[in-house]
């Protein structure tokens, strides 16, 4: 799955299958729900989910980009059918709202706000209950935790039994921050500093809506 001298992963098929062998022999027996941070979460999910022989779902999240740098998070925002979620990054919210003011911050949050709709209602047949549920939530790594913070606030909401993140790669200081967070924490690398997650694929491709339903659907 990940090749000793490089620790890399082929591809989100190769490092799911991994990461569900780690849950499977890790966690407690039990039914599992599995839900994949759209839209790269969901291989990852998907082959979590064969593993555990659990029930598949589909988590839609955006991050909140700082308008000079889109890349940079402020915060997050998620949804998951009628239930919304919303992180904001301290330190990183407070400089930009000096620098850009509220009201290109809001403006930000509204047009992305419309996008998480729309990817919510397209996934919308994939969100199975999970009050009293033990959820695994997985995404295909975890850099500076924002998507993963907005969406544990969503589900708590939705009382599960438990719930375990779980990501093939995970920064340190995001593993720190989200295991008082969660239930449980589980990743296959935890390198000294993590740049951009696709580093860490030998193919990081994007993942098509078309390909996310057929897995999907394939679980269902």
């Amino acid at each position: 799955m990940v090749s000793d001298n490089s620790s890399r992963f082929d591809d989100r098929s190769h490092a799911g299958a991994a990461l569900g062998m780690k849950l499977a022999t890790t966690l407690p027996a039990g039914e599992y729900t599995v839900l994949g941070l759209l839209r790269g979460g969901v291989p990852i999910a998907y082959e979590v989910a064969q593993s555990l022989g659990a029930r598949l779902g589909a988590l839609a999240v955006r991050k909140l980009g700082v308008p000079s740098s889109p890349e940079l998070a402020f915060g997050a925002i998620a949804q998951y059918a009628s239930t919304s979620g919303r992180y904001l990054n301290p330190e990183v919210h407070r400089r930009a709202l000096q620098y850009f003011g509220h009201d290109e911050l809001a403006s930000v949050e509204n047009g992305t706000h419309a996008d998480l709709l729309a990817l919510a209602h397209a996934f919308k047949a994939y969100t199975p209950d999970l009050a009293g549920q033990s959820v695994v939530l997985c995404d295909d790594g975890i850099a500076t935790g924002a998507t993963m913070k907005a969406s544990l606030e969503l589900i708590a909401k939705l009382r599960p039994r438990s719930v375990t993140v779980a990501s093939p790669v995970i920064a340190p200081e995001s593993f720190a921050e989200l295991a008082p967070l969660a239930d449980g924490l589980v990743e296959l690398l935890k390198p000294r500093q993590v740049g951009a997650v696709g580093a860490y694929y030998k193919d990081f491709s994007q993942v098509e809506q078309d390909n996310v339903l057929r897995l999907l659907g394939a679980s269902s």
